[in-house]
């Protein structure tokens, strides 16, 4: 734990100076604060500075921190997000709400912020100002309710509201993983099973074509190849995969591979209804959460478009935001202008602005489009499985074929 060196007056203008183990410079005036005592000067000890700099050759002190940087998980911001709004529906302070959400959190990483945030609130920095100094962990969304939540007085029901939200895009993102784990099982034993029998089974039996003299149909010889260049060339096939793999990584990666896989998610046949369905579905839940949270339109659509992810489809929206913000645009009129946005959205949209239910109608639209988008999961990952079947199954019966061809051809000569 880092070491404080401290200069603080009392009531009666006595200079004191010593110092204090704390996780951050907040708990050292928060430490002095219980000794009636106002800080002028709070700085890192040089004795903590040594100590850091020889633990940096330790990199385990350093992992928390690092993979911390990086932000956390949606279900431990979900978690923190429910435990606040029980603890602030209970009228317990936000102070006290901390200190008994800190301990329970597993995170550590996540501790030594909500510690920060906690110090900061103490001194009396608003709650979405000391979370908006750490955007890796809180969304510009999450910072925008809290604030519109202090605002109103009622933060309890804004924090229910974020964690139904973050509830809910949890229980998507589990479905989607779901879906595609049996198929990436398969894909993987169906891949191992024809490595083996190409590397091991195939050899041992082409040993005893190789001795006969006649000549060997066409797919028995394309196999033999395929063997004998696994076995006696696999350094380079490995080789080549890694390039290729670590290639197409940096590729995506890069600006231009992020547009170009942007592009492909919105024009591939089976990809394009599943992701525009999950996008509009997520935006819609994010413009109603926002709405029933008091924030303004024009800010709302500024948030939301960030939760789309697809560059393309952002595109499209910066061309609402202005038709709306800056024409004055009606969002029903506007959303028709573009084509990743379905009908019944847009004229479900166009009532509740004349009903002045925006909110309530683009919740339930999000979560009718959540649901074809469950359904729309189910029926690919039906049609992903017999698709793999038939790829693993036409590759193991051409194998079967080959060697069963000389062995026909063997047998019609004995007779």
């Amino acid at each position: 734990m880092p070491i404080y060196n401290y200069q603080a007056f009392d009531g009666e203008g006595t200079l004191h100076k010593g110092t204090k183990d704390a996780a951050s410079e907040s708990e050292v005036r928060q430490y002095l604060r219980s000794k009636e005592l106002f800080p002028k000067e709070i700085r890192t000890s040089r004795f903590t500075r040594k100590k850091h700099a020889g633990a940096v050759k330790s990199s385990k002190l350093n992992w928390p921190k690092i993979s911390f940087n990086k932000g956390v998980s949606g279900k431990v911001l979900t978690q923190f997000t429910r435990q606040l709004e029980v603890l602030l529906d209970a009228t317990i302070p936000y102070d006290k709400a901390f200190q008994l959400i800190i301990p329970q959190t597993e995170d550590s990483g996540f501790q030594s912020i909500l510690s920060e945030v906690r110090g900061r609130v103490m001194e009396g920095v608003s709650l979405a100002g000391a979370m908006e100094m750490h955007p890796e962990v809180f969304p510009a969304m999450y910072v925008s309710m809290v604030r519109s939540g202090e605002n109103a007085g009622n933060l309890g029901s804004i924090m229910r509201r974020l964690a139904d939200y973050y509830e809910a895009q949890e229980r998507l993102h589990s479905k989607i993983q779901g879906a595609l784990i049996y198929p990436a099982f398969m894909m993987v034993f169906g891949v191992a099973v024809v490595i083996f029998m190409v590397t091991t089974i195939v050899p041992k039996i082409t040993r005893i074509f190789e001795k006969q003299e006649a000549a060997l149909p066409l797919p028995t010889r394309v196999l033999m190849n395929v063997s004998d260049f696994v076995v006696n060339h696999w350094f380079m096939l490995l080789l080549a995969f890694f390039v290729i793999a670590s290639g197409t990584i940096t590729f995506l990666r890069s600006k231009r591979g992020r547009t170009l896989r942007d592009q492909l998610e919105l024009k591939l046949p089976l990809l394009k209804n599943l992701r525009i369905k999950i996008m509009v579905a997520r935006y819609c839940q994010t413009l109603s959460t926002l709405l029933k949270s008091g924030v303004d339109l024009k800010t709302t659509l500024e948030i939301s478009k960030h939760v789309v992810v697809n560059k393309v489809f952002i595109n499209k929206l910066d061309l609402l935001i202005i038709d709306v913000n800056d024409k004055g645009v009606p969002l029903s009129a506007a959303m028709s202008r573009i084509d990743y946005f379905p009908e019944y959205v847009r004229h479900v949209v166009s009532i509740g602005e004349e009903a002045a239910r925006v909110d309530e109608l683009l919740e339930k639209v999000g979560d009718r489009m959540q649901e074809e988008v469950n359904t729309l999961l189910e029926a690919l990952t039906s049609l992903l499985q017999p698709a793999l079947i038939l790829v693993l199954g036409g590759v193991v019966g051409f194998i079967a074929l080959a060697v069963l061809l000389p062995m026909l051809n063997m047998s019609q000569i004995l007779h």
